[in-house]
């Protein structure tokens, strides 16, 4: 009890501290917002009140409590390109967004964990050496080329898959699942191919371990003693690593999303910066960082469940 107890207040801790930076790195950037909505020409009694409606005359440490009640009650403000709600437009990007990463992850899991099994089973075969060389090309290929080298391949030669767009779950579950396919392959094989390392090398590593031997040695097969002790010791490091994956499946979505036109998070992260939509961009990075520590805190919650040892320590 006292570990999760303690892993809570971490958490509770990093996400005080992730907001307090996340308002003031945006505080202290050049331009005032007044002028981004009404221009550089507006006149100085306009630019004034429109401060004081926004709040931007009260001292900094005002703005920030003010600003975490509304987080609170779920106001994170307007976005000045939209005139909408923020907390609004990222619930919408969300369900893009949140498609595409569980998708992803989905595809790095069945393709990385089984073929670091295999390889690390085969690892002395000469045909293993092609396929470790394709999986560091992925890992080395970044995931927007990949995207537009799967458009070229899948949509403009083939036309199997479309280009561009997103179909909703609601409208057509299928075609929600063709419009995501290409963008979730293109980040998952970069993903898929450091799984699979870390996946090689841990059970090669665990099939070294003195237990294998001795089950070995008690006449068990050898598929047996693979799938029952090696793997499910190996897969232990792993779960860190998919924590970590996250992150990266996150970032990637970022460029991955404009390639493929998705009105996702990434969409308005980008559109956000161009415009200089200042209260959108705040949202959105407090969005991406509050769901990197969701992820890591429930790592370790995983970690502990899985290797009670951790628990005790």
């Amino acid at each position: 009890m006292m570990y999760y107890c303690r892993k809570a207040g971490g958490l509770l801790v990093t996400l005080a501290l992730v907001s307090l930076i996340t308002f003031g790195v945006f505080q202290i950037l050049p331009g005032n917002p007044a002028y981004i909505i009404l221009g550089v020409d507006a006149d100085p009694m306009q630019i004034e009140a429109l401060e004081q409606s926004m709040g931007l005359d009260k001292p900094l440490y005002q703005r920030y409590f003010s600003w975490i009640r509304g987080l609170f009650a779920g106001d994170l403000g307007t976005s000045f390109r939209y005139q909408q709600p923020v907390s609004q437009l990222i619930t919408s990007g969300l369900t893009v967004t949140g498609s595409l990463a569980v998708m992803t992850m989905l595809m790095t899991v069945l393709i990385g964990i089984p073929a670091g099994i295999w390889l690390a089973g085969h690892g002395g075969r000469k045909y293993s050496v092609g396929f470790s060389m394709l999986s560091q090309i992925s890992l080395s290929v970044p995931a927007f080329c990949m995207g537009i080298f799967l458009i070229n391949l899948f949509s403009v030669r083939l036309k199997w898959l479309p280009s561009i767009g997103y179909i909703s779950w609601a409208e057509d579950p299928a075609g929600c699942m063709r419009s995501l396919l290409l963008p979730s392959l293109s980040i998952a094989l970069g993903s898929s191919a450091v799984l699979i390392r870390y996946v090689k090398v841990s059970v090669t590593n665990q099939q070294k371990q003195d237990y294998v031997r001795t089950a070995y040695s008690k006449g068990l097969r050898k598929s047996k003693v693979m799938y029952r002790h090696v793997v499910r010791n190996s897969l232990i490091p792993v779960i860190t690593i998919l924590g970590m994956l996250t992150a990266d499946i996150l970032g990637g979505s970022i460029i991955t999303e404009n390639v493929f036109s998705l009105p996702g998070i990434g969409r308005l992260i980008s559109v956000s910066i161009s415009s200089r939509d200042l209260p959108l961009l705040q949202g959105l990075v407090l969005y991406l960082a509050v769901i990197v520590v969701l992820c890591n805190f429930a790592v370790d919650l995983v970690y502990s469940v899985v290797d009670p040892r951790i628990r005790l320590k």
